[in-house]
């Protein structure tokens, strides 16, 4: 989490996935929540697709039981992603608006 808000994007995939690999299935609330930190780092460094897969991958969770915080760190990647004229921010700023 450290390297993602020191905008080290490279190595807050790396880690972020590493530490979602151990968590089990069943903690859909933390999976979600990381998995939306992991979509932040992606569009960090400028994955746009890597970010919006990652993001509508934890999106259903975020939307039921990860409010406030991995919702609104979907909110922060399509913001991003659309700052960088990605059409993936478009498309994941859009499906955020149908669960809202």
């Amino acid at each position: 989490m450290a390297d993602l808000h020191l905008k080290q994007w490279t190595s807050a995939v790396e880690n972020l996935t590493v530490g979602l690999s151990g968590f089990a299935t069943s903690y859909r609330r933390d999976r979600a929540w990381y998995s939306a930190c992991l979509a932040h780092a992606y569009a960090g460094a400028g994955e746009a697709e890597a970010a919006l897969s990652t993001a509508l991958s934890v999106i259903h969770d975020a939307s039921e039981i990860g409010r406030p915080h991995a919702w609104r760190e979907l909110h922060t990647v399509g913001g991003r992603l659309l700052r960088q004229g990605a059409p993936q921010g478009r498309a994941l700023v859009d499906r955020l608006t149908e669960l809202d």
